[in-house]
């Protein structure tokens, strides 16, 4: 059976509807003891959800940090940079940042944190859903079935190592065979629909406004039969 909301699988979790469905109260600190740490295998990587309410003021010490708003609007700044992460948009707070934060409103976030970022490289970096992208990579020939796709991305920001991207990406359809995945990533779709099936057979179809993560340690195959484009924050082990 098709299914658009999972949440206990093993490999791919619909981290909207954890978000959705989890209870969050707002914390001082509003990505560390306020927030709810997820149990997802992403290598070096945290997940979590976050309910950020009214201003404050902190620091970014523990890693690189990827932001996404589930709801409501959270607006951070630097001496240098802001950003207005309205929902369904995204930005990265590197490790370093001294940031201040306000969401009068409230907001609901969903993070992912690269905790082996080296430090000395702060800063703000805000994801446009709608920036040009270029022409990128496309999967192997021998696990594809069938033609091969257009695939472009944008990468907004990149660890000091190379091992946590974040970014847009889009592709024309495609099908492939499933694929171990050494890396972890999470998704939120922009458009189109995917669909996924383990090596257990556990199947789950994700469309456009899904957030979700496919775990490190997975084999998953890809289906989709439109346009797709995603935000996308990864954790890549360097090879």
């Amino acid at each position: 059976m098709t299914m658009t909301t999972e949440t206990r699988c093993s490999t791919f979790i619909d981290l909207g509807a954890l978000a959705r469905t989890t209870d969050l109260a707002p914390g001082p600190d509003p990505f560390g003891p306020g927030a709810r740490m997820l149990p997802v295998r992403a290598g070096p990587c945290e997940i979590f959800l976050s309910c950020v309410k009214d201003a404050g003021e902190c620091q970014e010490n523990r890693g690189d940090c990827w932001l996404f708003a589930c709801t409501g609007l959270l607006e951070i700044a630097d001496d240098n940079r802001s950003a207005a992460i309205a929902q369904g948009t995204s930005a990265v707070i590197a490790r370093g940042t001294t940031f201040r934060w306000r969401a009068p409103e409230g907001a609901i976030v969903i993070g992912m944190r690269y905790l082996q970022a080296a430090a000395g490289r702060p800063g703000i970096h805000t994801i446009d859903n709608n920036a040009p992208r270029k022409q990128s990579g496309t999967p192997a020939d021998e696990v594809l079935l069938g033609e091969r796709p257009a695939c472009r991305s944008h990468n907004v920001f990149r660890s000091a190592s190379g091992e946590f991207q974040c970014g847009t990406w889009d592709s024309t359809p495609y099908q492939r065979l499933p694929i171990y995945f050494e890396h972890s990533e999470l998704m939120h779709l922009l458009a189109g629909e995917v669909t996924f099936v383990d090596e257990n057979g556990a199947r789950a179809t994700f469309r456009k406004g899904d957030t979700y993560i496919i775990e490190q340690g997975a084999s998953v195959s890809w289906e989709s039969h439109e346009f797709v484009a995603k935000i996308y924050a990864q954790y890549r082990p360097a090879t």
